[in-house]
């Protein structure tokens, strides 16, 4: 589907290019594994037990369902214009969009979404860490909660409420066992109560019923509760149990028998088989009693969350959060600096990638705040790694200034120029991706500066500004905390529209068929607009 979206910088392509051709050349080369195929059980475990929300009959289930269920969906699909009746305008069927033969269930319902997830606590949604490995997964997508029917072929009304953006990824971890990530919303979610969590570190015993609650192949919601635990790993990180799941559910809460979310939904095989010029639900009849589909248990989850500096949740069992955030991590808490010339010097490891400018900057990012007193001419240089600074009114003020790349030969640095009235005002100096280390922050403050207009382009042949006459030089005192994971937050990881002109070189095709053998529960980006 082609996103109305900015095109992405050359610079991004040509390397998202080059590394996604060589890690497929790699597994297209390898040795193949020995009967993949046959090592995972088939999608449908005994009879399909997806069940409509408003139709299943257990209250616990329900309860959690309609309150603290989401599904993620491409902002392009929908239409916010009356907040108090939010609409989905995507319009494809699954039985278009997976050609299923007569007779298949669900094939007249729409299947907009990619990822399924369950609110935890008033701003925090648990997923699949793969569901949110890419920029564009926090900056183009939003969760939405309530997607079900309400009664027989009537789906519920959406609100404003039910709709939220991400702000930032936190405990992202995915290893191809343990699969997770914390999502923080924009805001705190109003009219949604978050899932009772079983917070006990033991795993579950083989045999315990489970249910799983989310969004198959991007439906609208269903509730399988004809699962069970068929193995459970040592340590009590991952387990296999007979939940019928397919792409979309991605990210699922897995419930035991009184509602409460004990396990996420990672991954498992193909969805449907050829039956003959249509498909149809791929079924194991009867169920396996020592495989079935991929799961994460929520306990990772959960410790990787509470040792992200600056996180206070009740699900963290410490008064406040339990590991504090570096100074200027998060805009309102932004590092005083005077308005005097100076050279700052730090790392952004240990930061969390809080802001984004309107030029670029999902990665890691920083703060500083300052006041002018008189009219000034503004300069700011960074250096270090492909770094980005955005210059704002104050945290809720207009964006003043933007700039990603101020040497385009080396897509590295950057640098703002703009004339500052009195006022508060906060620099950011941020990522353009997972990219991040040491760096020099020049800033110069030039009193009685006349208003020359916006700032020219930068000038690529130009090298660094002449250091200031005088100025204070600061030093971090020292390194912050690390964080729980270096792959926390949105991975700087594209994603390219594919021309159906264009010709696959037969290496990507072998490795195309090498990774479809086993498959995540993510669901696919919908097509276009019908």
């Amino acid at each position: 589907m082609a996103r109305r979206r900015g095109t992405p910088r050359l610079r991004g392509a040509r390397h998202a290019a080059a590394i996604l051709l060589l890690a497929l050349v790699a597994v297209a080369c390898a040795e193949a594994p020995t009967n993949v195929a046959g090592r995972r059980a088939p999608v449908v475990y005994g009879e399909d037990g997806r069940t409509e929300v408003h139709a299943h009959p257990s209250a616990a289930l329900r309860a959690v369902a309609e309150t603290a269920v989401a599904v993620k969906i491409d902002a392009d699909w929908l239409d916010a214009s009356d907040p108090s009746a939010v609409r989905i305008t995507y319009t494809r069927t699954l039985g278009e969009a997976k050609d299923l033969c007569p007779g298949e269930r669900f094939a007249d319902q729409i299947e907009p979404g990619t990822c399924s997830g369950t609110l935890i606590d008033e701003r925090y949604l648990l997923t699949a860490g793969h569901c949110m490995d890419a920029p564009d997964d926090c900056r183009d997508d939003r969760w939405v909660f309530g997607f079900r029917y309400a009664a027989e072929g009537e789906l519920a009304t959406l609100s404003r409420d039910d709709v939220y953006a991400c702000a930032r990824v936190l405990a992202y971890f995915d290893d191809g066992d343990v699969d997770h990530a914390v999502v923080e919303l924009d805001r705190p979610v109003v009219g949604h109560t978050p899932a009772p969590v079983r917070v006990d570190p033991a795993g579950l015993d083989v045999g315990t019923p489970v249910a799983l609650i989310g969004h198959p192949n991007g439906l609208p919601m269903k509730i399988d509760d004809g699962g069970e635990v068929t193995w459970s790993s040592v340590d009590a990180t991952y387990l296999n149990a007979t939940v019928d799941a397919f792409d979309g559910n991605s990210g699922s809460g897995v419930f035991d028998a009184d509602g409460n979310l004990v396990a996420l939904l990672r991954g498992g095989m193909d969805d449907y088989v050829d039956a003959g010029g249509c498909q149809v639900v791929n079924v194991l009849d009867p169920p396996p009693t020592d495989d079935g589909e991929e799961l994460t248990y929520v306990r990772p989850a959960l410790d990787a969350l509470c040792a992200t500096p600056g996180v206070d949740s009740a699900l963290c069992d410490c008064d406040g959060p339990c590991v504090p955030a570096p100074p200027g991590d998060r805009c309102d808490d932004a590092t005083a600096i005077e308005a005097v010339s100076q050279v700052l010097e730090g790392t952004l490891d240990g930061y969390a990638p809080t802001t984004e400018g309107s030029c670029a900057g999902a990665g890691r990012d920083r703060a500083w705040a300052f006041t002018v007193d008189a009219p000034v001419r503004f300069t700011a240089r960074s250096e270090g790694f492909d770094t980005v600074l955005h210059l704002r009114d104050g945290c809720e003020g207009a964006e003043l200034a933007c700039n990603d790349d101020v040497d385009r030969d080396t897509d590295r640095g950057s640098r703002i120029v703009r004339r500052l009235d009195p006022g508060p005002h906060v620099l950011f100096l941020d990522a353009y991706g997972t990219d991040v280390g040491a760096f020099t922050l020049t800033l110069t403050f030039e009193e009685g500066a006349p208003d020359a207009g916006p700032p020219p382009d930068p000038d690529p042949d130009a090298g660094p500004p002449p250091a200031p006459d005088a100025g204070v030089a600061l030093a971090d005192a020292g390194r912050p905390a690390e964080p729980m994971d270096e792959g926390c937050g949105c991975r700087a990881v594209g994603r390219s529209p594919r021309s159906p002109e264009s010709a696959v070189p037969p290496a990507l095709l072998l490795a195309g068929l090498a990774i479809a053998l086993v498959r995540r529960r993510r669901g696919p980006r919908p097509a276009a607009r019908r």
